[in-house]
């Protein structure tokens, strides 16, 4: 029997189980019942997972990237996102010390799709995109990146599609039971107060794989869970501002200068707790009909405290800054001669105690349905799916204020750009005379909600002969619902304001700077309930909440034609596919719109107040796309072939940037694109023709150099803009903030593989073996404008990405240290915190060790960032490297462990 597999179902075992491997360009194609691959042996888990992607490359007709585990639960990294971010042109952006979100050939996650097992999930952003680290690595055992589409492949991504499978039990063998277990240290919040177990982390897991009924019928089940301590500390600069500039008239420079707004510093530490579980019933009692079940769920909890400090400066023309080290001013609305200051002493307006808290509570669940019936030429098949995403957040700031008068400090930066920050003699954060309990910010509470409804049905018939193999054609139907109910208020102290002895705690962090000054570290609960009388919202439904609360529905309908080519042109073997996917999406959406308070004149000349006003709205919008696709793979040689790719790809509009929202009160201060709440629901998706030309040649056993080009022609693409559209309300104009449609640019580059084991060295470093790959990346699109500063590129795009990896196997004992490097690149702007700035260039080193003790028993050792690199982000809404922003260290990760297998 000849099975035909679509990359949009879980129907299809093999297309989703195709393409095993690491880090190697790859090609996805039909399984060939009649080929025969010459066994080869080889040892060690990475060198094992290495070979897996280049026994499948030469049969294949879509590129794609690779990983696979051996096994389940070992995968050799710690997370899913480190494994992803080794393969070509991919890159991970960290969160916590956690590699959290992947970018592919410098295209953030807005241009991205991430499915699971073939299946579009729901997440837990407000945007679209994944958060991989909610995806244990325990439980995944392959991952595919499609990096040319095909049409049966479910539409959604310009930069590529990850696909995330889970096991597929009737695969095995023979019963599979898995437990692994790894202890940590966190070297950072070992001495920080606030971070659990005093820096010690557990993560286990545990598998059974089996088969029954005449192995007609296959179980897997898995569990995963962590409880990681949570450390970091930052010290940052705020911006220059935009709009409106800290400025000030300096006499002896005799001109204005322009200062940081403020700056802070924070110590976080608290806990992270994770539980995964995964199950899959599959059931073939013949080879005509299968039918399967798949299970995934995931649940985080995130709780921790930061304190330190933060300060503003005051721009009193009275209270004259000292200059220790300026610049010339890059703002298009600042006077001529006007410099920035990057260090100096200057006179603070507030000066405050922070001791706050976040808490952070997601689960995601995911279920699948599959049935596939198979007759001579025929293959049937159905799949039904439902995905739901669900978050709780809330970030609580308690501050105190410092009461001396005429405050005066000494910013600047270390030679790593990390602010430093002196208080006058003086002048302290810990003196009780001085502090007072001041207020608390609640931004946001925050529930949010995700679920994804499909239904995905297919069908292919299967040619005898001719240049074709098979047709194969399909619709699939899904219904997504996705909103946000969010909250933010300020209470202040109404039961006195004096800080007493008892309510000082020692939480302190052991790294923390020497040339950063001193905080008071507060028993936060005992002073909310004392003088605060409890954490409440005084005016819950008021405009700020109504604003920051939105839903959007979202109905897709698609269907897909695609002719599957293996044939011979002048000698040379051709494989392949050409096909259209047609995708027609609807939207609704609903938020609110706030008015300004504006002052008018009577008919008798007085003057009256019209209030603001929060007014529903809600929208409707409709586009349509045709998507079609080609893939051809030519066998120029026995040890080389070339492939060429072109298609029309789509990514469709952040969800959170689909609401209706508009704030004019906010937006006729000119907000910047980060600032602006305000989204539009007409946005267009990302579309773009690509090209792409790959050639690969396999010169020994086991090795291989790869060279791809690529272009993507951007027909549309989405950016904020300052100033996008003119409001007229109540006879004036405002100007508002928005994301909008652009059209034109490119994005281009190349990508370069080489893997090698060195088995030609003598004696024991035949065991050596070189992994390595690197991409170049440029785009002449301009995603972001904002009013006075240069428009920013294409959020996510590093122009160079690479990764280099040494591996050694011999006798049981295998290492591998890798290390990833991505050059800076623009943040995502994000519609609720603003953040424009740019990532500094980052390069993380990792080790791994093991030793296969006994036929079942592995020890493994694991060292995360190796070199202790920090954060680094510069510019905000400047994009000036000059101005230096938040600069963040994670230290350290020691990991311990086996993995026991029977």
């Amino acid at each position: 029997m000849i099975k035909i597999h679509h990359p949009q179902s879980a129907v299809s075992q093999a297309a989703l189980m195709l393409a095993l491997g690491l880090t190697t360009s790859i090609t996805v194609a039909q399984e060939d019942s009649d080929a025969v691959l010459e066994e080869i042996v080889v040892t060690g888990t990475y060198q094992k997972s290495l070979q897996s992607a280049l026994n499948q490359k030469r049969d294949a007709n879509s590129i794609v990237e690779a990983i696979s585990a051996e096994d389940i639960g070992q995968l050799p990294d710690v997370s899913i996102t480190e494994t992803l971010a080794r393969l070509p042109g991919l890159a991970q952006d960290r969160d916590r010390g956690n590699g959290s979100q992947i970018s592919i050939r410098g295209m953030g996650g807005q241009l991205g799709l991430t499915t699971l097992n073939g299946r579009e999930v729901a997440t837990v952003e407000e945007d679209r995109n994944i958060r991989y680290d909610q995806f244990p690595s325990e439980l995944i055992n392959a991952a595919q990146v499609y990096k040319s589409p095909t049409a049966s492949l479910t539409e959604g991504g310009v930069s590529g599609t990850v696909n995330l499978k889970t096991v597929a039990p009737l695969d095995y063998d023979e019963r599979v039971v898995s437990i692994n277990f790894r202890g940590s240290q966190q070297e950072l919040a070992s001495g920080i107060d606030d971070a659990i177990n005093s820096g010690i982390g557990t993560r286990y897991s545990v598998a059974f794989i089996d088969k029954f009924a005449d192995d007609t019928l296959g179980v897997a089940i898995g569990i995963s869970g962590q409880e990681q301590p949570i450390g970091t500390q930052r010290a940052e600069l705020w911006n220059y501002g935009d709009t409106w500039h800290n400025t000030q008239w300096n006499d002896e420079e005799g001109k204005n200068v322009n200062a940081p707004w403020g700056g802070s510093a924070l110590v976080r530490g608290g806990s992270d707790k994770r539980l995964g579980t995964m199950a899959v019933v599959a059931w073939e009692p013949s080879d005509a009909f299968s039918l399967s079940y798949d299970f995934f769920y995931s649940r985080l909890e995130i709780d921790e405290t930061q304190r330190g400090f933060d300060f503003e400066i005051d721009p009193a023309y009275a209270r004259q800054w000292d200059i220790i080290k300026s610049i010339d001013s890059q703002y298009a609305n600042s006077d001529a001669g006007t410099v920035d200051l990057l260090s100096g002493r200057v006179g603070l307006s507030s000066l405050r105690n922070l001791n706050e808290e976040f808490t952070q509570k997601d689960s995601l669940q995911s279920h699948g349905l599959a049935l596939e019936w198979n007759t001579e030429s025929w293959v049937f098949g159905a799949d039904l799916s439902y995905s739901s995403a669900d978050r709780d957040r809330r970030w609580a700031s308690l501050r105190t204020v410092n009461t001396s008068e005429d405050m005066y400090a000494t910013f600047g930066a270390t030679g790593d750009n990390r602010m430093t920050f002196v208080l006058d003699p003086g002048v302290s954060l810990t003196d009780l005379n001085q502090n007072v309990i001041d207020n608390i910010e609640v931004r946001p509470l925050a529930s949010g909600s995700d679920t994804i409804s499909a239904v995905a049905l297919n069908a292919d018939y299967l040619f005898s002969d001719g240049i074709f193999s098979s047709v194969s054609f399909g619709t699939r139907v899904s219904q997504r619902e996705k909103s946000v109910d969010a909250q933010r208020w300020e209470q202040f102290a109404v039961d006195g304001n004096t800080i007493t002895s008892d309510l000082v705690i020692d939480a302190a962090g052991e790294d923390y700077w020497s040339d950063l000054p001193e905080y008071l570290a507060l028993d936060r609960e005992t002073v909310i309930a004392d003088y605060f009388n409890g954490l409440t919202n005084p005016t819950p439904g008021d405009h700020n909440d109504l604003m920051g609360s939105w839903e959007v529905n979202e109905d897709i309908t698609a269907a897909f034609v695609q002719l599957n080519l293996d044939t011979a042109i002048a000698g040379i073997p051709v494989t392949g596919n050409v096909g259209v996917r047609w995708a027609r999406t609807d939207t609704a959406t609903s938020s609110h719109q706030i008015t300004p308070a504006v002052w008018v004149e009577n008919a008798d000349g007085s003057w009256a107040e019209i209030p603001a006003e929060a007014i529903a709205v809600s929208t409707d919008n409709r586009y349509t796309d045709v998507l079609p696709s080609l893939n051809l793979n030519f066998g120029v040689t026995e040890d080389s072939q070339v492939r060429l790719a072109v298609a029309k790809t789509i990514a469709r509009a952040p969800l959170d940037w689909l609401s209706p929202a508009l704030d004019l009160g906010q937006d006729q201060w000119g907000a910047n694109p980060g600032e602006s709440g305000s989204g539009n629901p007409y946005l267009e998706p990302f579309r773009a023709n690509q090209t792409d030309l790959s050639y690969e040649w396999y010169f020994a056993e086991n090795s291989s150099v790869a060279a791809t080009l690529f272009y993507k022609d951007m027909e549309s693409f989405i950016s904020r803009e300052a100033g996008a559209e003119t409001v007229e309300y109540e006879g004036t104009e405002y100007s508002v903030s928005l994301p909008v449609n652009g059209s034109g640019g490119y994005i281009r580059g190349y990508e370069l593989m080489y893997q090698q084991p060195l088995t030609f060295l003598p004696g024991y470093l035949s065991g050596l073996g070189i992994y390595a790959n690197y991409a170049f990346t440029e785009s002449n699109i301009k995603q972001g404008t904002p009013l006075n500063a240069t428009p920013f590129g294409l959020t996510g795009l590093s122009e160079h990405v690479g990764t280099a990896t040494l591996w050694y196997y011999m006798n049981g004992f295998e290492t591998r240290v890798s290390y990833n490097y991505r050059s800076e690149f623009q943040r995502d702007i994000n519609r609720v915190s603003g953040e424009e700035g740019v990532n500094a260039d980052e390069g993380y080193v990792d080790l791994s060790m093991s030793y296969e003790a006994t036929e079942n028993l592995k020890l493994l050792f694991q060292v995360q960032n190796l070199t202790d690199e920090p954060y680094e982000v510069y510019g905000l809404e400047s994009n000036n490297p000059y101005h230096i922003n938040k600069y963040e260290e994670f230290g350290r990760r020691f990991s311990v462990g086996f993995n026991w297998k029977l």
